[in-house]
């Protein structure tokens, strides 16, 4: 619809003005010769306030030859059209200097609330004098609105209509990693910004992650003031991701979320030599490998654990051209064990290092003290004789035997923490 009028009828006021020829009288729609303003000092202006902030397309000053004074002789040479919207500062936004026609219309686009003009030449038979019988202004209220939206990706939902600012557009597979968004403003001098990004061409590409996307569309008047968004949400299929995963030594750490890929879990002991591990995924097409070896998604997979330390498991999920790797690190503590043990005699059973059950050494009775020799499997194990610190292969502490039962316990610390062994001896002194 062509812009209307907005300066008709508007309260006005003027730097000055000749009785009774008020600047009221050039907004009033009447071309009568005695409906004009007339100000009789140069320069000159007088101010329409449009009552709200409109976006001005055009302006047009019907000079006094269209009230049928002789043109262009009685039709103002200079001025100009300047706009604000707090009627304190000023932006010109049009000039005309030697006018010679009777009705001069001019195109301009900008958004005020009062306007002003500004007149430095006045008539030309008489440049002192300011006279003019309309003054039009031609424009809009500030319109935020798209005329039109869609997607390439397909179809919105709900259908589009310019008051309606939510929609959402068909999923799209994983390998779609963009689409194009096409809009139109329902006032061409409005604004579209698209995530943020200035729209060109009426189309704007957006980049697409694995899962929900939330396309902003944001239409902006050119009052910069009044805006609308729109809303296009869209779901990109997860390409290769697992729902779930959980290992047989404890709870993962973090917590597990398909977005985070690394974790650890609590330490294992060293005789923990495998873990199970299971994956899954809620989205069909993907295969799933733990350590290299093929994986069922929600059944367990059994993982060696190699090395004494840190043990790394990965995880591959493959859909298509998409894949990621989750890792998990278990730390398997080192040894705990003894290797040997000396300083018993007649020791029953015999040593060996899995035994933890309960030895006895039997003494005479002349044996009042003894020194144990504990040597660790692993040299940097901490070892305790009845809670005193003992190197590894070096001799204990003096301890003393008395008659009848004497307890010793050897506790074995890993190195790595997380893991010991208790050794128990009874050393039986005769009587």
């Amino acid at each position: 619809m062509a812009d209307t009028n907005i300066a008709l009828n508007r309260t006005t006021s003027a730097s000055s003005y000749v009785m009774p020829y008020a600047s009221s009288r050039a907004v009033n729609g009447n071309l009568q010769p005695t409906s004009r303003w007339l100000c009789n000092t140069v320069p000159a202006n007088m101010t329409v306030d449009l009552g709200a902030t409109y976006v001005i397309s055009a302006w047009t000053v019907r000079h006094m030859g269209a009230a049928g004074w002789r043109a262009p002789d009685y039709n103002m040479c200079d001025y100009m059209l300047q706009g604000s919207n707090n009627n304190s500062s000023w932006v010109t936004i049009d000039s005309v200097v030697n006018n010679l026609e009777t009705i001069a219309s001019r195109s301009v686009t900008c958004a005020y609330r009062y306007v002003k003009l500004n007149v430095t030449k006045g008539l030309r038979t008489n440049p002192q004098y300011a006279s003019l019988m309309e003054l039009e202004i031609y424009g809009h209220a500030p319109d935020a609105s798209l005329s039109a939206l869609s997607i390439s990706s397909g179809a919105l939902t709900p259908a589009f209509a310019p008051a309606t600012l939510e929609y959402t557009a068909p999923k799209v597979p994983y390998g779609t990693t963009s689409v194009v968004v096409y809009a139109a403003a329902a006032d061409p001098t409005s604004a579209i910004k698209v995530n943020d990004a200035e729209m060109t061409g009426g189309q704007s590409t957006v980049n697409l992650k694995a899962g929900i996307n939330t396309i902003n569309v944001l239409v902006t008047a050119l009052d910069g003031v009044t805006a609308k968004t729109y809303t296009i949400t869209v779901e990109r299929e997860q390409g290769a991701v697992l729902s779930n995963l959980t290992i047989s030594s404890g709870t993962l750490n973090p917590t597990f979320s398909s977005s985070n890929l690394n974790y650890t879990t609590q330490s294992v002991g060293y005789d923990t030599t495998s873990v199970t591990v299971t994956p899954t995924t809620n989205i069909s097409g993907c295969t799933i490998t733990v350590s290299g070896n093929t994986a069922t998604s929600g059944q367990p997979s059994t993982v060696k654990l190699d090395n004494v330390g840190s043990n790394t498991i990965n995880i591959v999920v493959t859909n298509g051209a998409a894949s990621q790797t989750y890792t998990i690190a278990v730390v398997r503590a080192s040894s705990p064990y003894l290797q040997s043990v000396t300083g018993f005699q007649n020791l029953d059973p015999a040593f060996t290092q899995t035994n933890l059950g309960v030895y006895t050494a039997t003494v005479s009775n002349n044996t009042t003290s003894t020194k144990i020799t504990p040597m660790a499997v692993d040299s940097n194990a901490q070892i305790t004789v009845n809670g005193t610190v003992v190197v590894s292969g070096q001799k204990s502490q003096n301890i003393p035997i008395v008659v009848g039962n004497n307890s010793v316990q050897i506790i074995v610390t890993s190195a790595s923490g997380g893991d010991q062994r208790i050794y128990n001896f009874i050393i039986v002194r005769t009587s």
